[in-house]
């Protein structure tokens, strides 16, 4: 069906609720521009005015992208332009025709798209179209943080859609209110949430709705709980709900969102969505990035308790561990901590943004650097700013009181620069400049990995000018447990792949049939684990430990960390040792041959090892040909 999210043609066009610039506004926008004019170059006098380059009259936005820094004489001559109208995707598109008919019935809807999709944009046409037919008169947006409603309130009013971004009703004029989850812990503002819902038809929107599932031991908490009081559950709907998710995703039969359909699998339940999208369908069709996941490695001398294997090697690297789950843990731990290492993966990472800017003509580009804790994520943060300058490094962690302030400044940054976090940016962390994301970390769950990988897959309006997509480009430790996990979330949750990239290591299968592995249970849990090996509770196993003799019912402590020493020392600061494209291994002897000999091709470094897989490729067909078109391009 044919989308047109904004007001009759024929109709005066919605104005922006805000006519002045604010105070924050208009010193950024005169930062960007140095301080000078835009329209004569001259230094901007003492008072300046901040001119709407689409005008705010005929429905240009008070925001900084829609303003630029002038003379107050200037400001009688400054350019203006229209506003440009939205064009859907394809998904887009089909989306709105599955779920439509569901909200204009007063049901729910559920639309599951990859990270970088547009959702924001598709719920926005959601409830223009809503709203112009009659069936709703408001819309009350949830999200997973406070970043996130600067974000939608500024993403939507491409659609002439205005949502309130303080306080939990929206003001005159506007369409409605955007609220984190935390919202639904506060009784005052579900009573006003649920009030303005009974005066005026509301369409409320979910966005990352897995947040309101109950806990893990089956019980709900006030997010889920008020939720259901607000809109009622799927099955008996008070008010319009469209759900939004990243993934769909599965759970244990005791974990359900009211507001979700499921069917029953076995042990387990399965989200049923109205439509679903995949990463790989967007990759496709270039609405998204395609994905290069890279091996950092580094020449490392190690000293633990059993070195067995490696015995004869005077030195050895990240993935010649990969036999001893027990050393995998800690090392890599240790080995994102090195200094030696982490100035050649910081200093990848600095190259990879500078192949990118090249390949952009010079436009900035941004890297995220994701850090095991808050203590390392300092550590990383020091080496970025030596690097790159204090001016172009930004850091954000629980422990910051000003972290969504640094994640907002980032943001709106024009310079070239790198962001170092722990967990703040997994969702909605919309900065389309991001093209480069360096993982320091052993942590291997999905929905964690779908999510931060999508932070780096969102293609830019400079892209999209110069037809010419960026890659984006994953940096991690050389390991095959980290590799592996991100092959899975390619193969399930992106659907890049119609196939693992590698069996399971345990199994050695392509579907894992592994049972789960169990951990000594904490002090808090007092629940007893089942041991893998004898089958008896972890606490009372028989198992004889290789290393001490003993089982753990009668004295084997060697499982822990603390009698379980570790000494590494990274020699040489590494380089990349693993190359996969879209999920699919690369032979690195290729994306060595091709180094350096692709501006002779007219092609930018940004896409070497890209052009190295369809090299691969191709050699599977014309071998002779390419191993001496490989033989020129290295001499």
């Amino acid at each position: 069906m044919r989308i047109d999210p904004r007001i009759n043609s024929e109709q005066e066009p919605r104005r922006d609720p805000r006519r002045l610039f604010s105070v924050n506004q208009r010193t950024h926008i005169a930062s960007r521009q140095h301080h000078a004019c835009a329209e004569c170059g001259n230094d901007l006098p003492e008072v300046f005015h901040v001119h709407h380059v689409v005008p705010w009259s005929e429905g240009g936005h008070t925001d900084i992208d829609n303003g630029v820094a002038v003379c107050v004489d200037c400001h009688l001559t400054a350019k203006v332009r229209q506003l440009e109208k939205f064009e859907p995707r394809r998904w887009q598109q089909e989306a709105m025709g599955a779920v439509l008919p569901q909200l204009r019935g007063g049901e729910f809807a559920t639309v599951s798209a990859a990270p970088g999709a547009g959702k924001t944009l598709f719920s926005a046409a959601v409830y223009r179209q809503l709203a112009d037919a009659g069936d709703v008169g408001r819309v009350v947006v949830f999200v997973p943080n406070a970043n996130l409603r600067t974000q939608w309130a500024d993403d939507v009013k491409q659609l002439n859609v205005f949502l309130h971004t303080k306080g939990a009703t929206e003001k005159r004029s506007y369409d409605g209110v955007v609220l984190t989850y935390h919202a639904l812990s506060d009784p005052v503002q579900v009573q006003q949430i649920m009030a303005d819902a009974e005066d005026e038809p509301t369409l409320f929107v979910l966005d990352e709705v897995h947040h309101l599932a109950k806990d893990q031991s089956g019980q709900a908490g006030s997010w889920a709980v008020n939720i259901g009081r607000i809109v009622g559950s799927y099955d008996a709907p008070r008010h319009r709900v469209l759900n939004l998710s990243g993934t769909l995703f599965r759970s244990n039969m005791k974990e359900r969102i009211s507001t979700i359909k499921y069917k029953a699998v076995g042990d387990r339940i399965d989200t049923l969505a109205d439509y679903v999208v995949s990463a790989g369908t967007l990759i496709s069709e270039q609405q998204l990035r395609h994905i290069k996941v890279l091996g950092f490695d580094a020449d490392m001398h190690l000293e633990a308790i059993d070195l067995s294997e490696f015995a004869d090697k005077d030195v050895i690297r990240a993935v010649d561990i990969d036999a001893d789950s027990r050393m995998r843990g800690p090392l890599i731990r240790k080995m994102v901590r090195d200094e030696n290492y982490l100035n050649g993966v910081i200093g990848e990472t600095v190259k990879r943004l500078g192949h990118a800017s090249v390949a952009l003509e010079g436009a900035p580009v941004k890297g995220l650097v994701i850090a095991d804790s808050i203590s390392h994520a300092e550590q990383v943060y020091n080496m970025v700013a030596a690097e790159v300058g204090p001016h172009n490094a930004f850091i954000a962690h629980g422990d910051m009181s000003t972290a969504e302030a640094e994640i907002q400044r980032f943001r709106l940054s024009t310079d070239q620069a790198i962001m170092v976090a722990v967990q703040k940016i997994t969702e909605g962390f919309d900065v389309p400049d991001i093209c480069v994301l360096t993982y320091l970390r052993s942590w291997r769950a999905p929905l964690f990995i779908n999510q931060m990988v999508g932070r780096a897959m969102r293609v830019t309006q400079r892209e999209k000018e110069l037809g010419l997509l960026l890659p984006a480009t994953v940096l991690v430790p050389n390991d095959a447990a980290i590799k592996a996990a991100y092959a899975d979330v390619l193969v399930g949750a992106m659907r890049v792949l119609d196939a693992p990239a590698e069996p399971c290591l345990r199994c050695g299968k392509l579907l894992c049939t592994c049972a789960p592995r169990h951990k000594p249970p904490r002090p808090w849990n007092p629940v007893d684990k089942i041991c893998q090996g004898c089958g008896q509770p972890w606490r009372l196993c028989v198992c004889e430990c290789s290393r001490c003799g003993l089982t753990r019912s009668s004295g084997c402590v060697c499982w822990r960390n603390e009698n379980f020493p570790l000494v590494l020392e990274v020699v040489g600061e590494g380089a990349v040792t693993h190359v996969s494209v879209d999920g699919n291994e690369i032979n690195q002897h290729i994306v060595t041959r091709l180094t350096g000999s692709l501006d002779q091709m007219g092609i930018p470094e940004v896409h070497l090892e890209q052009v190295a897989a369809a090299v691969q490729q191709q050699m599977k067909k014309e071998p002779m040909v390419f191993m001496a078109m490989l033989r020129g391009a290295s001499g």
